[in-house]
């Protein structure tokens, strides 16, 4: 792997945060646990004193709640890394310092990064080549615009359909003017998604269904009418109980709110750690929830599946352009 490589494309991307437009030198903090410590060193070793940064650094578990406030306040952006889900006991609302810091993170969202339980596959994320994952999305959308119906199968006997022109406008996850710096994905909403998934893949929520169930062998069949889900079974225990239990606990819930596709290949494999670049895994992933108050978002990133436009395949594993 080309670490240099992956760091200047993350920086070619931090450039264009919206944080930081027309602000240079822009003032980046580089909030990091011990795990990131090389990683965070290495960001701003090879920035470089004449980038349009400048880094300063600071350790999340042992700098007190009152200096880390400071600090987020007189940056242009923070950004965060440290890990939660993959902890050996983790909490819902994240480790000790960020419940401490929750209130100054809350007002200072807008200039905000977390890189959440990325780990090394940080590297993975942003190692293609940015003009590749700007084209190919660019590619698909117009593809989209063209097409009447987008489908889905797998060999697992899952189908769906979904009529293009009843969605609303395409977002382009780019990696650019993005507030989420991790880029490869499209996503929209429709109300017309119509079939029968049986769904294996991984989760990302608030709500820890990865780490409970990790990337799920056996299939959680939903029933989908009018893009909203009716029924469930599966054959993992526990698993109906609980996302029954989600499903039931707010209407938008059983909504889906998002259809997404992901268009980062440097993403290969799914890994239930909970982080946001699962998201950007290439392929179908379908967003329940968040659409009404007091609903959760829960993003179902499917492992495989073809995705078609008018029944002539688009993604087989790979795309097809």
């Amino acid at each position: 792997m080309d670490t240099q490589q992956a760091i200047s494309h993350f920086l070619y991307y931090l450039e264009h945060h919206p944080a930081l437009a027309g602000i240079q030198p822009a003032k980046v903090l580089l909030g990091h646990t011990a795990d990131y410590e090389a990683l965070t060193g290495a960001i701003a070793e090879q920035a470089g004193s004449c980038s349009p940064f400048r880094f300063s650094a600071m350790r999340l578990d042992l700098e007190s709640t009152e200096r880390l406030s400071k600090a987020i306040a007189d940056s242009d952006l923070y950004i965060f890394f440290y890990d939660s889900s993959t902890l050996p006991n983790p909490r819902p609302d994240g480790p000790d310092f960020v419940r401490a810091l929750q209130g100054v993170m809350a007002d200072n969202w807008k200039k905000s990064l977390l890189f959440k339980d990325y780990g090394d596959y940080f590297y993975d994320t942003f190692s293609v080549i940015p003009q590749r994952i700007a084209g190919l999305n660019s590619h698909l959308i117009r593809r989209m615009s063209q097409a009447t119906t987008l489908s889905f199968q797998d060999d697992h006997g899952s189908y769906f359909d979904t009529a293009l022109g009843s969605v609303k406008k395409w977002t382009d996850i780019n990696g650019l003017g993005n507030y989420d710096l991790a880029p490869g994905e499209i996503a929209t909403h429709s109300d017309t998604i119509n079939g029968r998934v049986k769904f294996v893949g991984t989760f990302l929520s608030t709500i820890p269904f990865a780490r409970k169930y990790g990337v799920l062998q056996s299939p959680l069949e939903l029933w989908i009418e009018d893009s909203t889900i009716q029924k469930i079974a599966t054959d993992v225990p526990g698993l109906e109980h609980d996302f029954n239990k989600y499903l039931d606990a707010n209407p938008s819930n059983r909504r889906i709110e998002e259809l997404g596709i992901g268009t980062n290949e440097g993403v290969k494999s799914l890994y239930a750690r909970n982080a946001g670049f699962e998201e950007r895994h290439c392929g179908l992933h379908l967003g329940l929830g968040g659409g009404a108050k007091g609903s959760h978002h829960l993003d179902l990133i499917f492992e495989g599946g073809v995705l078609a436009l008018d029944n002539e395949p688009m993604f087989d594993g790979r795309f097809v352009l």
